[in-house]
């Protein structure tokens, strides 16, 4: 009996090892010359890669703009040679040329390669004509994705006759994987073509984060990675308000394993990070927080395994960084990652200890841990989550959480429970959560107005009319959010429909009516607005997208106008403009506006230039459209030269100019990144 269900077990591992489609890989001595030029000779010799499933705009229908991927390896890397076809190649759309920009707006090219062959987990590569970066973690077959993780890695494109061309050679290093003599690893490729709106994939799935459908790599056949140790020293020197103020530190990172890595810094510096956007704050009394996205490469590596429900650990709550570790990768089946932060300014203490299962094939137990210290008093916080396969695309999420804070009792913890899920076509989500009154967490990002509530929201949509005549896509949605105050009556109820008509013009017109009653203490409030959207090249990163809101908020009268477009003066720059306006009862427009213009100059050197205003704060007047003066203008000029892999000279200026005490300071900053690698 025991054979007999041995040899049932073992070949249906094989088989969902080998899942189809399956291309094998060639080892080459001579690699290709990463120039964009498909005429190496190690192209000739290689399996090509012509099948693909077409997912838009009819999914399984016979692709008219075909696509051929040649594949092969030595013992540094893994190279990919890729011919796309294009019956209109003057419309090929080529904007984008930002790292890890939306390089998924222009004509591109992505690959994804599962490791492990786990059917989970795998890194994702994309790059467009311009040779902008994309790159990647996915996590969960497609629950997550981690934007944050970035490789080195080469890229290049050419136009041809009949399309374009692209190589990429990924160092096997940049990449963790088994020891073992002969590799099985899951792969897939997605091309987005963008005259004719035509997506298209290896693997005949309709989202391209589906990893447990990609196909398999056979034929690798490579040295076991040898550990890698990196020192990344700076130095800088920062010149603000006549005086000189030199600092330097040092980055270092060291792979225990192939699979798990350890970080380290001491004096880190962050002039090359780019400021946060100004933002209108419309909550009730301005009292919820405005949430800003973590920038900082110390916290950015692994930062996607601590994405909860309930979010028990923000990075941004640390300041300035004396010293920091962290430890992150994976040990057999389980993620984990562990930090621990001491601040210079305030002298505070920040750890976190995270740990993710896999179980069965998709369902993953998490543990999480985080712990502030500041002198005698702290904030701790605990979690446990489940995730698990329910029907179809829809999925379980849960996290049920607990706090421990100096001198708070009563009632610390809170809990989440929900079904999700979405393909191509629909998508929808079903939750419950509640939060205590006594629940404080000083290093995560909780709303104060969740604390002390209970409640249960929902959202569908659904795209209709796809590829009838002038629609290429009808999509109406609907979504409700209910909540009370724990022990006491109702809090908010909201709802919101919402539709969008996408036409084979890629134009897009949408409208959207919110009705929502909000409580708070003896305050209540009615709201109800009403929005306009429409928008040139849906998808596309050129464009013109502009929004209008009317209606009433907070017993006031509510408009909000936005506008949106971003155009390329020459090939190589691009420039975003962004502008909202807001009126609130009887003020004037109040205003905000950034402006981001990118020049990639070759290869290795870019510019950047990031300016935003707002505006002063409305003052009552009877003229309907009179807008405030400005209040702040903020100017940041960014060069960056990358000498070789990790060794970077950036060069800054940043002019901070508030108009209301008429105050502007200078600030230059020159900082240099050496790589030292063993």
């Amino acid at each position: 009996m025991f054979k007999l269900i041995w040899f049932i077990i073992i070949p249906s591992i094989a088989l969902a090892q080998l899942q189809s489609p399956v291309v094998r890989a060639v080892r080459v001595t001579a690699p290709p010359t990463i120039d964009g030029k498909l005429d190496d000779a190690c192209w000739q010799h290689c399996n090509s890669v012509t099948d693909f499933y077409m997912v838009d705009p009819n999914p399984g229908a016979p692709v008219t703009q075909p696509t051929v991927v040649y594949l092969c390896y030595d013992d540094e890397k893994i190279y990919f040679g890729i011919h796309m076809s294009e019956d209109k190649p003057d419309a090929i759309q080529a904007t984008v040329t930002q790292r890890d920009g939306g390089v998924y707006m222009d004509d591109s090219f992505e690959l994804m390669l599962d490791t492990y062959c786990d059917r989970r987990n795998a890194y994702y590569f994309m790059s467009n004509l311009l040779g902008a970066k994309l790159d990647g973690r996915i996590i969960d077959d497609g629950r997550n994705v981690d934007e944050t993780w970035d490789a080195y890695w080469e890229t290049k494109a050419k136009r041809v006759e009949d399309g374009w061309e692209m190589e990429i050679a990924i160092p096997f290093s940049e990449l963790n994987f088994p020891r073992a003599d002969s590799l099985v690893w899951g792969i897939n490729f997605w091309r987005i073509e963008r005259p004719h709106w035509e997506n298209t994939s290896f693997s005949p799935i309709e989202l391209w984060c589906k990893v447990s459908k990609y196909g398999t790599l056979i034929g690798l056949s490579i040295k076991p990675k040898v550990k890698r140790f990196e020192l990344l020293p700076y130095a800088a020197d920062r010149y603000e308000q006549d005086s000189l103020t030199p600092r330097a530190g040092i980055d270092f990172e060291y792979d225990v394993t192939s699979d798990l890595i350890f970080n380290a810094t001491l004096w880190p510096d962050f002039a090359q990070i780019e400021a946060d956007p100004y933002g209108f704050n419309l909550s009730y009394e301005e009292g919820e927080e405005l949430y800003f996205p973590e920038k900082r490469p110390f916290f950015l590596e692994g930062s996607s395994i601590l994405r909860t429900p309930i979010q028990l650990f923000y990075t941004r709550r640390i300041n300035e960084i004396l010293a920091g570790g962290k430890l992150y990768g994976k040990i057999k089946s389980t993620e984990l990652l562990a930090l621990d932060v001491q601040t210079e300014d305030n002298e505070e203490n920040f750890s976190v200890f995270r740990l993710k299962q896999e179980l069965f094939t998709t369902t993953t137990l998490g543990a999480l841990v985080t712990h502030k210290q500041r002198s005698d008093t702290f904030s701790q916080a605990v979690s446990i989550d489940i995730n698990h396969p329910v029907y179809g695309p829809f999925l379980l999420t849960s996290q049920f959480c607990s706090t421990r804070n100096t001198g708070v009792s009563g009632d610390q913890w809170a809990g989440h429970i929900g079904i999700e899920g979405e393909t191509g076509t629909y998508g929808g989500e079903l939750i419950a959560g509640r939060i205590g009154p006594d629940f404080w967490v000083k290093q995560g990002f909780i709303s104060v107005y969740d604390i002390n509530r209970q409640g249960i929201s929902g959202e569908y949509w659904h795209k209709l009319l796809r590829d009838k005549g002038i629609s290429k896509w009808l999509e109406v949605g609907a979504n409700f959010d209910f909540a009370q105050e724990i022990g006491d009556k109702l809090a908010v109820a909201n709802t919101e429909f919402f539709s969008n008509f996408v036409m084979r013009n890629k134009w897009r017109i949408g409208i959207k009516g919110v009705r929502n009653y909000e409580r708070y203490g003896d305050d209540e409030f009615v709201n109800r607005l009403i929005g306009f959207h429409i928008e040139s090249n849906v998808g596309g990163a050129t464009g013109i997208a502009s929004s209008y809101f009317i209606g009433s908020l907070y017993d006031s009268s509510f408009r909000m106008f936005h506008i949106s477009f971003l155009f390329l003066p020459i090939q190589r720059i691009s420039a975003f403009q962004t502008l909202r306006a807001l009126r609130l009862g009887e003020t004037k427009w109040e205003w905000l506006t950034n402006t981001r213009i990118s020049y990639k100059i070759t290869d290795k050197a870019f510019f950047r230039i990031f300016l935003q205003a707002d505006s002063e704060t409305g003052t009552e007047t009877e003229q309907t459209y009179a807008m405030e003066d400005i209040m702040n203008l903020n100017a940041n000029f960014l060069f960056g030269y990358e000498f070789a892999q990790g060794t970077i000279l950036y060069l800054v200026y940043n002019q901070p100019h508030n108009f209301t005490d008429e105050t502007v300071d200078h600030i230059f900053v020159a900082k240099f990144t050496f790589s030292f690698q063993f």
